[in-house]
């Protein structure tokens, strides 16, 4: 899917185009030290894996895919963005386990949702909030604030319903103790993935541009500020 983002998009037969391997590369050697220091058991890692890339390939996508998603009304944008993702998340979990979806599966898929949205929520959330006065570092740190609020929240809410509907007896005050405190540290682990693609989307001009598309931000600039010459004396 990746392949045929760069491939049959006209707009991405370009050399810069490839530099959303830099950040997908990153991201994928730090979770291999990361799966090797934690050491999960061999079932999780499966499940954790399909996760993770079908998260990084999806964002990688997006990046490829801004131009044709912004200029749009925010919410429109909103709709294409979380489209895009929720069929690369189906993809990755079709490559991992078939299609004979089990609950395992089920509840991966839900965990992306939860991480989806959560990301999706917070740049829009972020680009409401720098909309008048931008920056880079005000916008990252905004972006983790919102992206970790959104986690917390989503799971809160998500697992609650879960646990009310499957009817598990588990006590309020554990959910409200627990899940927010897994929330947060998926908002963490989310941010942390989005970080090394920002840093691209803030530096190439390439992927700057598409990333002032999708939010329309008035005082971001989408290129270099031109340095104008002192007027010559006569």
């Amino acid at each position: 899917m990746l392949l045929l983002a760069i491939v049959l998009v006209k707009a991405n037969r370009n050399p810069h185009a490839l530099l959303v391997l830099v950040p997908l590369l990153i991201v994928n050697l730090l979770w291999s030290i990361f799966k090797k220091a934690v050491g999960f058991p061999s079932a999780q890692v499966e499940m954790f894996n399909m996760l993770f890339y079908s998260l990084t390939v999806g964002i990688a996508i997006l990046w490829l895919l801004a131009h044709k998603l912004g200029n749009r009304s925010r919410f429109v944008t909103f709709l294409l963005a979380l489209t895009i993702m929720a069929v690369v998340g189906l993809a990755g979990a079709i490559s991992y386990a078939g299609l004979e979806l089990s609950q395992q599966t089920v509840s991966v898929l839900l965990l992306l949702a939860i991480l989806v949205f959560a990301m999706l929520l917070g740049f829009v959330l972020t680009g409401w909030w720098c909309r008048k006065h931008y920056s880079g570092l005000r916008f990252m740190l905004y972006l983790a604030l919102w992206t970790v609020s959104a986690a917390l929240v989503g799971m809160l809410v998500v697992y609650s319903i879960v646990f009310s509907v499957q009817r598990f007896f588990v006590p309020i005050s554990t959910v409200l103790l627990i899940v927010p405190v897994v929330g947060a540290a998926y908002g963490v682990f989310l941010y942390a993935v989005v970080l090394p693609y920002m840093i691209l989307a803030l530096r190439s001009s390439f992927f700057r541009k598409r990333f002032y598309a999708c939010l329309r931000l008035k005082s971001m600039p989408i290129g270099p500020v031109p340095q104008t010459s002192p007027p010559q004396q006569t």
